[in-house]
This record gives C-alpha cells, structure tokens and sequence, in this order.
C-alpha cells in the first residue's frame, strides 16, 4: 500500500445485474479500502421502453417491470465508493470530479472520455470482453485503439488487445473473490444429481447448447436436477429442459447456497470476458464443465477441477456433466477441493494491488509529459 492517494473516477453507463457491473463496484471497493478517493460515476436512467407497435415486446418489457418489484435492480444500489449517479444517457466532464485518474468501463464510455479535460486526470480503460456484440462493430473497435491504459480482466484480452489493436502495454487486472461470502465449505454430492447455470438471453451465453446438453444427459439420467438463475424471468427462459429450477433475481446473500446446491456448475458461453459465476462456483467447491470461450479458461484447469469443451460441442459437454455428476464420492470431493485451491488467488485486495501499482505509474508518466 502506498502513502500517494488518488482521487480516481470509475465511469459506467446504465447499471445492471451483470458481472461487469460487479466486478467494477468491487474493484473500486478494493481501492477505497487502499485509501483512494473512488467515484463510481454512471446513468442513472430507466432502460428505453419499447415502441407500441411492437406488442409482444411491450408486454415483456411491463411484465419484467412487474416481475422484478421488490428485487434488486442493479449491482450500484449501495456502495462503500461515492456514487454520483447523472440523470442523462450520456455522461459529460462535468458530471465528474476532477481527478487523477478517469476510467471507461464500456466502449460508449470510453468514447465520452476521449477528450476529457487534463484536470479528469489521466485516462484508462477497462477491458472485461470484446464488446464487438454491444454496438457499432468499427466504433468499438476504434475504442480499442485510443491511447488509454488498458486494464484486461482475462489472459485473452491481454492477447487480443496486443494480436488485434497492437497495445502490448495492456496490464491483467483480474477480476476476484468475496472470499467472506464465496468460501469452500466440504460437502457431498448432492442426493439428487444437480448442475447448475447462469442464464442470459444473448445468444452468446450458449443457453441454447446448454439446454441440449443437459437433456442429452437426462436420456441416461432422467432424475438430473438443474438448478438456475438470472436477471430475467422465467418467461424470457425458451423451452428449458426437465426439472429446471429457476430463480428470478435471487438476493446476493443466497447466491452462495444456489452454487452450494449443484455438483456441477455450467459455462457454456460461445464467448466470455470472465465468466463471474464460474468463478465465484468454484470458490464454493464446484467443479466445473466450460467451453473454451476465453474467461473461464484462466480458472478452469482440464481434468483437475473440472473440464474444458470446445464452443458448439454438445455431445462432449454432454459427456463431462455426465462424468462428474456421476463421479464417485471420493472423486468428486477431491475435484471439489481442487476448484476451491485452484481459484485462491483471485482476490479483489490482490487485484487492487495490481490495479493501484499501474495507476501510480500511468500517474507519474503522465506528470512526467506535462512537465515536457
């Protein structure tokens, strides 16, 4: 820990239930509990309502409206970092304090921080996917190429950023865990066979593959219990398979006990920046069945603490929850153990160590060119 503090603005847009949204609060936590001056800067406006001509539409967006009364609506409701929420889609300079440092979390926000005055601070960027799926393909991209530093959450997007945008410089900042909440604690296999999954409605989440695999093994296993959650309601869930168990924005307290309750847990993305729940499962003693998507390639070790399935591979995805849900006890508790040990050292006071060592530098060198 150093005696220089900073005053640092993180920049968001709309605030969600996503994990980058929570990674981003949690970072910034790590670095107040450092002594920085953190401002979590983001819109607080309500998600575009659909046009009346689009019915069915219209009927889910009020029926999610209604659905979520009384539940968490995103991951900035409170926060140990001051939060200035801006009532307007886009945020200005004058929105933010000045500060040392001014980050983007999201392609939009890096383009509203491009020429921000010297007095934000210097400017970096935090990279949690390629977010070529969020926008404008070319206007993404062309965020990839501004002179910011460049904070990446997994080993692939340190890769990507130097093969594809030629940025060597971009520094693994990766994402950790609330060891307080997400803590192995031995346990047995479930009496009923049970995996579990994060659902999402983009395509590249592979709830679709998901879904197939899953009744693959109910063919051999029709007691096979899964076990679910996800901001959207049941609803938005398209054909799921047989005894699907689907929890609708569940409290953050129990999300520990829903991982706690699986033999398994399943990423099945087609392309993931992290992949939180991955890792935050294998904290709590799961092992792991995943694609080889990017993120969880970082926390999923092949045949140790689980197993590592090529994108679109349904039969072999199938094949591993089969092999680990049917595991012996001794086996299975030992991969458990092994995701456990495996993860110990993703931890947000680490990752803050990290992130506040390369801002003290970026702060230094831009000083540095000033005085140039």
């Amino acid at each position: 820990m150093t005696d220089k503090k900073l005053t640092i603005n993180w920049v968001l847009p709309r605030p969600s239930l996503s994990g980058g949204v929570k990674s981003n609060r949690l970072i910034a936590e790590a670095m107040v509990r450092r002594g920085h001056r953190v401002n979590i800067v983001y819109v607080d406006m309500p998600a575009l309502r659909p046009p009346i001509w689009r019915v069915r539409t219209l009927i889910r967006y009020w029926l999610g409206r209604y659905r979520a009364l009384n539940k968490q609506k995103h991951h900035l409701e409170f926060s140990i970092a001051k939060l200035l929420p801006v009532q307007r889609r886009i945020i200005t300079a004058a929105d933010a304090p000045d500060a040392d440092v001014t980050i983007a979390t999201w392609w939009e926000t890096a383009h509203w921080i491009q020429n921000w005055p010297e007095s934000k601070g210097a400017k970096a960027y935090f990279i949690r996917h390629h977010e070529i799926h969020g926008g404008d393909p070319d206007k993404v991209r062309e965020t990839y190429r501004y002179p910011f530093q460049k904070l990446v959450i997994a080993s692939w997007l340190k890769r990507l950023m130097a093969d594809q945008y030629a940025d060597t410089d971009a520094v693994l900042v990766p994402n950790g865990v609330d060891w307080e909440q997400f803590n192995f604690q031995p346990r047995g296999k479930q009496s009923i066979p049970t995996i579990g999954m994060l659902f999402g409605i983009v395509e590249w989440k592979g709830a679709k593959a998901a879904f197939n695999a899953i009744r693959l093994v109910q063919r051999k296993l029709p007691q096979l219990r899964v076990v679910c959650f996800g901001a959207h309601p049941l609803e938005a869930v398209e054909n799921p398979p047989d005894n699907f168990e689907y929890h609708f924005r569940p409290n953050q307290n129990d999300i520990p006990e829903l991982y706690r309750m699986t033999d398994c847990w399943l990423l099945p993305s087609t392309i993931e920046g992290f992949g939180m729940p991955g890792l935050e499962a294998a904290a709590c003693g799961c092992p792991l069945v995943s694609t080889r998507c990017g993120g969880p390639e970082d926390y999923v070790k092949h045949k140790h603490n689980g197993y590592l399935v090529d994108v679109g591979d349904i039969e072999a995805m199938a094949e591993d929850i089969y092999k680990v849900v049917t595991m012996d006890s001794k086996s299975w508790l030992q991969m458990s153990r092994n995701s456990a040990e495996y993860v110990k050292y993703f931890d947000w006071d680490v990752s803050a160590g990290i992130l506040e060592k390369t801002l003290l530098d970026l702060v230094s060198t831009d000083i540095t060119l000033l005085d140039d």
